[in-house]
């Protein structure tokens, strides 16, 4: 007959208690998806911001490049607003209004973020004409 100690029983007992798996195995992929998700929510929270940022852009852009233009042609300089429309952004449309004694220009351009759009920016700006 066999004697065991005390003391082996007592190592017996924790390797088959932590041998085992625990009750929360089920669990044990949770954080892999909440990572994947949470990952993929960030990626698209940074892909919007991304595209905020470059509408705010394009709008200053367009404001810039009319305010350009309407400043040259109330001048009369015409050489100075065809330089100013050709940095306009992209596929931009540029509407030209004399009423006389100021011209109005607007500029508009648009962007789009896959499906999502298209948005449509615009700037303008009315310069009165001089003498």
């Amino acid at each position: 007959m066999s004697h065991t100690s005390p003391r082996s029983l007592h190592i017996r007992r924790l390797v088959r208690a932590f041998g085992r798996r625990s009750r929360a195995a089920p669990s044990r992929g949770m954080v892999t998806a909440e990572l994947a998700i949470g990952l993929l929510a960030a990626a698209l929270a940074t892909i919007a911001l991304c595209w905020t940022v470059g509408l705010a852009t394009l709008h200053i852009r367009c404001a810039d490049v009319a305010a350009q233009v309407a400043r040259y042609a109330a001048r009369g300089d015409d050489a100075g607003a065809t330089a100013a429309k050709s940095r306009a952004p992209a596929n931009a449309t540029i509407e030209m209004n004399d009423n006389g004694t100021s011209i109005t220009v607007t500029v508009r351009a648009q962007s789009t973020l896959g499906r999502i759009g298209p948005v449509t920016m615009s700037g303008s700006a009315t310069m009165p004409k001089e003498p």
